[in-house]
């Protein structure tokens, strides 16, 4: 991969121009990252890339080498992987709340607690998810539940 910079007093605004042959995976996670920088991520539905506001999703998940990302009306594929997802996304935000998910803290409507210390977390779409046990104590703090 090239990159160039081009700093000139002549230019009013920042941009940033891909060049490639075809839209590779690579090319999408490099797209998914700039627009994160805008709090906007390229996802896949169907053949198509879409760019999702981060605030829309609701939890992003990884299921056997693939991403998902969940919102109230769709789900969609990512490129990225949970890590990156992690480095990228708005700590206050988002919290990885196992191996395999990452939640919005501003789509959570309620939690229970569960046997061996896992929460159940009921999502504003009335979804549920699990908080593993290994990150409970780190939801309860950053929701300021004791």
């Amino acid at each position: 991969m090239k990159i160039e910079i081009d700093i000139d007093e002549k230019y009013t605004d920042v941009g940033v121009r891909v060049t490639a042959p075809e839209l590779s995976p690579q090319v999408e996670k490099l797209v998914s990252m700039m627009r994160m920088a805008d709090m906007q991520i390229a996802v896949r539905k169907g053949g198509e890339t879409i760019l999702l506001d981060a605030a829309r999703i609701l939890y992003i998940e990884a299921v056997d080498r693939n991403t998902f990302v969940y919102t109230q009306e769709a789900t969609y594929e990512s490129a990225l992987k949970l890590y990156e997802f992690e480095q990228q996304l708005p700590a206050g935000d988002f919290i990885r709340i196992s191996k395999q998910a990452i939640l919005n803290l501003r789509k959570v409507k309620s939690l229970k607690a569960e046997i061996n210390r896992k929460i159940r977390v009921t999502l504003l779409n009335g979804e549920q998810i699990i908080v593993s046990r290994m990150y409970s104590d780190e939801l309860r703090k950053r929701l300021g539940i004791k």
